[in-house]
Formats: structure tokens, C-alpha cells, sequence
């Protein structure tokens, strides 16, 4: 049964990459390619009702009664637990002293649960991901895909997605383990993030005159920023800062 599943992810995970090669060779980012665009429109549409009815009122309501420390602190776990898939991801991608560091603030923080940061390296945060590995070796992103609920992504990013969830190595704990310890940071995750950006969020989202295609623009050169490494930690600006991946649950 297992096999079996395993089996469909791999056939599904070789045509979602055949289709990003194929269709769309380009690795120029900053032109989005949206073949769909009535129909992400209108996912993107039902995306921001979500967000205006459920998401930003409970974030909201979070940040007025949850300290900045505590805030502060989920952020360094969330940040710390994806930190092992990140550091395979460096290797890949031929990033070893990133990845020792990674591997290395990992182990320290292991005690805290990542919660607080023993290691005092607080500015070293890698987030590599199957996505960007992928980029780094020119495979084209395919056709932008707005799902619901979850946000912006491409064909290379579902299946970067796909192979991160396969090869994270958290699934040591045992999958069952790792399913229920997601199911349940996942929409705490959603709302301290949300939380976090909130005024860069809202910037974007009520003060923009399409703000289907800002965010478009902004998820492909966040993509392209992250994958070649452009923009240092110390940028704090709405590229660099994580807001337009805060506005939807998909943010790591």
C-alpha cells in the first residue's frame, strides 16, 4: 500500500517536472508566466475573502493579546524545526558551510525546542527549500498556480513541495508523528505569521490597484531572490521580509 502511494507521488512528481521543463525553460522570474489567469484571479479572489472574514481578524486578536516575546518565540521554533530540511537543501545546492551552520544551530537549539536561541548566531536563519534547489539547477518554475487556500506556487513549486515532504528528514520521528505535529502547528503557524506582517500585508493588500498582479509580481521576485541568494537578512522590506508568503497558510 505504501509502495503504492509512493509509486503515484514519483509518476506525479516526473510530470509536474516535465511540464516545468518543457513548458517554460525560462529562469527569468521577474516574467511571470500565468497561462490561467482568469482562474487564479479568481482563487486569489476567494483567497482574500478568507483572509478579510478569518485569517486578519483572529491575527489581529492575537497580536493585541500575545506578547512580543512569546510571538517572538514561535517564530524562532517554526523557524528552527524546518531547519534540518533546509541545511539538506544547502548541501544540494552546494552551500556546505551554510548547511553546517545550519545543522550545527540546529543541534545547539535542540534543547530549547528552538523557542530561544542558545547558540548566539540569532542573525543566521537559512530557509532553502526543493524549490529553489531545483532553481539552482535551471529548471524552469512552469506556469503560475494560485491554489486555494494555500496561495501562490508553480509547477516546480509543488514539486518542490512534494520532494521536501518526502525527504524531510524529520520524517525519522515516523510519518505518522510528523503529520499530527503539522496538523497542529500549521494553523498556529498561519496566524502568528500573519500576525507579524501584518502592516506590510495590508499594505499590500488595500493599497494596491490590482493587487492580484502586486503579489504575483512580488511572490516571483521573492522566488528569484531567494534562489540566487540576492537579498541579505538585514533588508527589512516587503521582498525580503516574508509578507506576501505571511498572506497565505503555505508559508513554510
Amino acid at each position: 500500500m505504501q509502495f503504492s502511494l509512493l509509486k503515484k507521488i514519483l509518476i506525479l512528481l516526473s510530470l509536474v517536472l516535465f511540464s516545468s521543463c518543457s513548458l517554460n525553460n525560462t529562469n527569468n522570474l521577474s516574467n511571470a508566466w500565468d497561462p490561467i489567469e482568469p482562474v487564479n484571479r479568481a482563487v486569489f479572489s476567494f483567497n482574500m475573502f478568507v483572509d478579510t472574514y478569518t485569517l486578519e481578524p483572529i491575527a489581529k486578536a492575537y497580536n493585541y493579546v500575545m506578547p512580543e516575546f512569546a510571538t517572538n518565540a514561535l517564530s524562532n521554533h517554526f523557524d528552527w524545526i524546518k531547519t534540518p530540511l533546509s541545511a539538506l537543501n544547502s548541501l544540494l545546492q552546494g552551500k556546505g558551510d551554510e548547511a553546517f551552520d545550519s545543522i550545527t544551530n540546529f543541534s545547539i537549539n535542540i534543547l530549547t525546542l528552538g523557542f530561544y536561541d542558545l547558540s548566539g548566531n540569532k542573525g543566521i536563519k537559512f530557509a532553502e527549500d526543493f524549490d529553489q534547489t531545483l532553481g539552482v539547477y535551471k529548471i524552469g518554475t512552469g506556469p503560475y498556480i494560485m491554489i486555494p487556500f494555500l496561495g501562490p506556487s508553480t509547477f516546480r513549486g509543488m514539486a518542490g513541495t512534494i520532494l521536501d515532504g518526502l525527504v524531510d528528514p524529520l520524517n525519522l520521528l515516523g510519518t505518522e508523528r510528523v503529520v499530527r505535529l503539522n496538523s497542529t502547528e500549521l494553523p498556529i503557524k498561519a496566524v502568528n505569521t500573519r500576525a507579524e506582517y501584518m502592516e506590510q500585508i495590508n499594505d499590500l493588500k488595500y493599497n494596491s490597484l490590482d493587487a492580484y498582479a502586486v503579489f504575483r509580481s512580488v511572490y516571483f521576485q521573492k522566488l528569484q531572490s531567494d534562489t540566487n541568494d540576492v537579498l541579505s537578512n538585514d533588508n527589512d522590506t516587503d521582498l525580503n521580509s516574508g509578507a506576501v508568503d505571511a498572506f497565505f497558510i503555505q508559508n513554510q
